[in-house]
């Protein structure tokens, strides 16, 4: 980052000031014309101590930060006291990476928390008027609904007949995805897709074959995956000729898997299936609960799950 003149005496008059919490907040509400202001709890107003940010702020800024509660939410303000005499143009960079500080350190504290808003101020007094926008984002009048919120796509929740009518590479995949813990369904749906693959472009074939490799690998004997790596490579350096072929002969692998896995199965003791039953039982309402959104401890408490194997269970299922 940017080492900047050291702040002079001035710089430090106003850090000084701040650091009264009557004075920051007459000068938030003098300052910033928005209803919530009256609405922060004043005695959880608190300056933050540069430690805050650790070794990673620059100790050339001159700046104050300080912590509230607005409702239920903590929220930051950044004043960066601006020395220089003509405005800077590169002001919302220099914002932007304080700010993204700022988050790094309260998330390391609050990891389970959403970004608290932080609301950046500068204090400019140079001798030419500021002549720059104030926006951060460029564009944000048009992006602004969509910049602070994320665009969820959930696969499970995806449309099978709409993936099947788009016919691209990703719809197909996705529509296999939603099917991956169910062999059968699995199988099923491959053999649906199969004719789309192969009008595919080689380049978009050779991607979906890997894919499919890597999906069966984990499933087949030990013996059998070496063997599987050297298609991949093979994939990788020729494409597939045949592509018919190829869905098949991966068909026959996961019907063989599961075959052996079943005859296994009617091997074991009475007792140890009835066991195995009960798990895989569990572990489906297990998977249930993750899909709908809730959290470890709830799906602890309303199962009697141990947490770990739930822990587990969710890494598996978001794989």
């Amino acid at each position: 980052m940017e080492q900047r003149v050291p702040h002079n005496q001035y710089d430090l008059t106003f850090k000084r000031l701040f650091q009264f919490k009557e004075v920051f907040l007459n000068f938030i509400r003098s300052n910033i014309n928005r209803e919530w202001v009256n609405k922060i709890d004043t005695e959880s107003l608190e300056f933050v101590d540069r430690s805050f940010i650790k070794d990673e702020f620059v100790e050339k800024e001159a700046d104050v930060i300080y912590r509230a509660r607005l409702e239920d939410t903590d929220i930051y303000f950044y004043v960066l006291i601006e020395p220089q005499s003509t405005a800077d143009r590169s002001m919302p960079r220099r914002l932007f990476e304080y700010m993204s500080l700022i988050w790094k350190r309260h998330m390391e504290e609050k990891a389970d928390e959403l970004f608290p808003p932080i609301v950046p101020i500068v204090l400019y007094n140079g001798k030419s008027s500021w002549n720059m926008p104030t926006q951060i984002f460029k564009g944000f009048d048009i992006f602004k609904d969509d910049m602070f919120n994320y665009v969820l796509v959930d696969v499970n929740r995806l449309d099978d007949e709409k993936l099947k009518s788009r016919l691209d590479i990703l719809s197909i995949i996705l529509y296999l995805e939603k099917s991956r813990r169910n062999a059968e369904e699995f199988i099923g749906k491959l053999r649906e897709v199969s004719g789309y693959v192969s009008k595919l472009p080689q380049a978009q074939v050779k991607v979906f074959c890997s894919w499919l490799l890597r999906i069966v690998r984990p499933q087949v004997r030990e013996e059998m995956r070496s063997r599987i790596d050297e298609l991949l490579e093979k994939i990788e350096a020729e494409g597939v000729e045949d592509v018919g072929e190829f869905i098949f002969n991966v068909q026959q692998l996961i019907q063989e898997y599961y075959r052996e896995a079943e005859e296994k199965g009617k091997e074991k003791g009475y007792e140890e299936g009835i066991q195995e039953g009960i798990q895989r039982k569990e572990e489906e309402i297990v998977r249930r609960l993750i899909q709908k959104g809730f959290d470890d401890n709830f799906i602890a408490e309303a199962t009697g799950v141990e947490i770990e194997r739930i822990k587990k269970i969710r890494e598996e299922f978001v794989l």
